[in-house]
């Protein structure tokens, strides 16, 4: 049973590395190979870097091979990768001759020496094995690392980290609207000013409907001086309101339920100034209303004026 286990995890081995997965990154690969074997092979695993050449560039994983250990029944899967090793990366004088034919050698001779330096080289690079296998493994680890950086990013230590530069510890925000929020902030520039988009973002963080719009502000109280107090062209202006050139916002929450406590309220509201403070001109005055859908009806004579009564 066992042997028959291992014929199909061969099969399934070989026929996974001849399929489009072959193109992939070698440390992807590797990763889509242990799921396709339902095992951990990292402990079975033999890199052979082949080197770099023209004809091999387009392609990172060359060939999958499974070997039997001599005297164990124990298997071993080889990597053949289009990779520069160890051995690639050292100066070739360390390991062969500047120069394999001398002055007088016959063509048998020369050939003979090619032979030999070609199985000094695969020699060398077996050598190396162990320790390109060990630098392959430290990458397929850091590799899954990134990989599985979103996998539970609220609690991600270093999404945590990263997204805590962009806030001050008194946010009014749950640690999950923060991750959220921080996808969002890598588009700030495209979401800038663009109040639809925003209140996708803001329902995205918040969970909650929120409508923005523009209205007019308009100043009441002119910061000028008196008639007889002021100095013309330095603090004299025309008395009365008028309408500033900036616009404020306005958001109104929609809740579709009561509102559990002004607590509750205000840690809505201020979460919203909070997020559109990353989005919206800091001259811009941000106020916010809001609006409850459900059914507030009562009995008359059963209920109390501004104790359990809605308007």
């Amino acid at each position: 049973m066992g042997t028959d286990m291992n014929i199909n995890k061969r099969v399934a081995v070989n026929e996974f590395s001849k399929s489009e997965a072959g193109k992939l990154l070698a440390e992807v690969f590797f990763r889509e190979l242990q799921f396709i074997s339902g095992e951990t092979l990292l402990d079975k695993l033999i890199v052979h870097n082949h080197g770099m050449n023209r004809r091999v560039l387009s392609q990172d994983v060359l060939d999958t091979q499974t070997e039997d250990l001599p005297g164990t029944s124990k298997v071993q899967i080889v990597l053949h990768l289009a990779r520069n090793g160890i051995y690639h990366q050292l100066p070739e004088f360390l390991f062969h001759p500047i120069s394999l034919s001398s002055p007088g050698m016959t063509n048998n001779e020369i050939v003979a020496a090619m032979r030999a330096n070609r199985k000094k080289e695969e020699k060398t690079i077996k050598f190396f094995q162990p320790f390109d296998t060990a630098f392959f493994k430290d990458g397929v680890s850091i590799f899954k690392r990134s990989l599985d950086l979103f996998n539970s990013p609220y609690a991600n230590r270093i999404l945590q980290n990263v997204s805590s530069l962009f806030y001050s510890k008194a946010t009014p925000l749950t640690q999950g609207e923060k991750y959220r929020l921080f996808l969002f902030l890598c588009q700030a520039e495209d979401l800038k000013e663009n109040l639809s988009a925003l209140e996708n973002v803001l329902y995205t963080v918040l969970c909650m409907q929120v409508s923005l719009k523009y209205k007019s502000h308009n100043i009441k109280e002119p910061p000028y001086g008196t008639l007889g107090t002021c100095r013309l062209g330095l603090n004299s202006g025309l008395s009365g309101s008028f309408a500033s050139e900036l616009d404020d916002v306005e958001a109104k929450l929609c809740f579709k339920k009561n509102i559990e406590s002004e607590k509750v309220l205000k840690e809505k509201m201020d979460a919203v100034r909070f997020i559109l403070s990353f989005f919206i001109v800091s001259a811009r005055h941000i106020d916010i209303i809001y609006t409850v859908k459900s059914n507030t009806e009562f009995v008359l004579g059963t209920n109390f004026l501004g104790y359990d009564t809605n308007l």
